[in-house]
């Protein structure tokens, strides 16, 4: 197990569809690698919270919230739907709403979807639009970071990172953008994995000690 060193920053990790540990695998495995490329997610800390970053949704907002049939899904849109419906925060590029979030209530994204499954979602998705050019520039940012991710140091019992968001703010975008736009709709399950909690004012403030204790 990884020991990370304790400190207020939490780690940034990337993962996209090649990774077979991630749930991207599958519908590599079912629709192929070239539907997914330009899909990845950043993941704050070890495996939670996830954020994921997915391509330009073709006019999704002649049709909101959209509707996703899972039993016949096909083209990359149908993946990026199908995804979209899956994840809790999701970020991608919409010319139109570029700027704003939308949130999918999880009884609405019951009544929008048909599968095979009786599973019923449990949870909301919110949705952060950005510009096609945020868009490549977090993408290529995000590739960075997964050079980076290999980069990690063993020093005796401790994991030393580095991804931390305070060294990547120097120098990349992405980092603030999560801090500024994606934490403060973090629900207070998300927060804790990064050790923070609203206070009672609602501002998010940090609790304990980052990594395994």
């Amino acid at each position: 197990m990884k020991n990370y060193r304790k400190e207020f920053n939490y780690i940034i990790y990337y993962s996209d569809s090649t990774n077979e540990q991630d749930d991207l695998y599958f519908y590599t495995e079912s629709f192929g690698q070239y539907k997914m490329n330009g899909i990845f997610k950043l993941t704050l800390g070890l495996h939670f919270p996830e954020i994921l970053f997915l391509p330009k949704i073709e006019n999704i907002h002649e049709s909101w919230p959209p509707y996703v049939d899972y039993r016949i899904m096909q083209s990359a849109q149908d993946v990026y739907l199908g995804l979209l419906y899956e994840q809790s925060y999701i970020v991608l590029p919409d010319k139109q709403w570029a700027g704003t979030v939308k949130i999918i209530e999880k009884e609405v994204k019951n009544v929008r979807t048909q599968s095979d499954s009786d599973a019923q979602f449990t949870y909301k998705s919110t949705l952060f639009f950005i510009t096609e050019e945020e868009y490549e520039i977090y993408r290529q940012e995000a590739e960075k970071i997964h050079e980076l991710n290999d980069l990690e140091e063993y020093r005796e019992y401790e994991t030393i990172s580095k991804t931390r968001t305070e060294d990547l703010e120097k120098y990349m975008k992405v980092p603030g953008f999560i801090k500024e736009k994606i934490l403060p709709y973090f629900d207070d399950r998300d927060l804790y994995e990064i050790s923070r909690k609203r206070d009672e004012e609602g501002n998010i403030i940090f609790t304990q000690t980052i990594g395994n204790k």
